[in-house]
């Protein structure tokens, strides 16, 4: 049973890392780039709809797949695996952690502009966005990387 249990939560690991890792891989070579391309006003029009399309889904398949890496390092007898496991929570905390502390505040000072009067001075949020996005790409491509690897070596 507990073997079975595992591989359950192992499919929902790999899953969803390869599912985060893949949409923030999408917007950081495809997304990003067009958003740059936009006026202001433009931009954040585009940025609310964007933002319509991930939540609720993204924190959910996020929270899932570190809960799953979680129960893994408790479900895993073999010490290798479950410290792959326990890299790969830490690496899943550290997307959140970016996203929450980092580019969810960015989106709600977006939020509060209104797209057709954009001040003069409007600080433009896109580099920094950019920069944390990056950096959660990357925790969610490790993350990714490290939850295949325990995967591999379950029993």
């Amino acid at each position: 049973m507990r073997e079975t249990i595992a591989q359950a939560l192992a499919v929902v690991a790999v899953g969803g890392s390869g599912i985060v890792a893949g949409v923030f891989f999408a917007v950081a070579v495809s997304v990003l780039p067009t958003l740059y391309t936009m006026p202001a006003g433009s931009y954040i029009t585009l940025h609310r709809k964007l933002g319509q399309g991930y939540h609720p889904s993204m924190p959910l398949i996020v929270n899932s797949t570190m809960f799953a890496d979680i129960a893994l390092i408790f479900l895993v007898e073999e010490t290798t695996t479950r410290w792959l496991f326990i890299l790969a929570s830490v690496l899943a905390l550290g997307v959140q952690g970016v996203s929450h502390l980092g580019n969810v505040p960015i989106n709600k000072r977006v939020l509060r502009v209104d797209p057709d009067a954009v001040p003069d001075d409007w600080d433009d949020p896109r580099p920094q966005w950019r920069r944390l996005h990056q950096l959660r790409t990357a925790l969610a491509l490790a993350a990714l990387t490290v939850t295949a690897a325990g995967v591999v070596v379950l029993p």
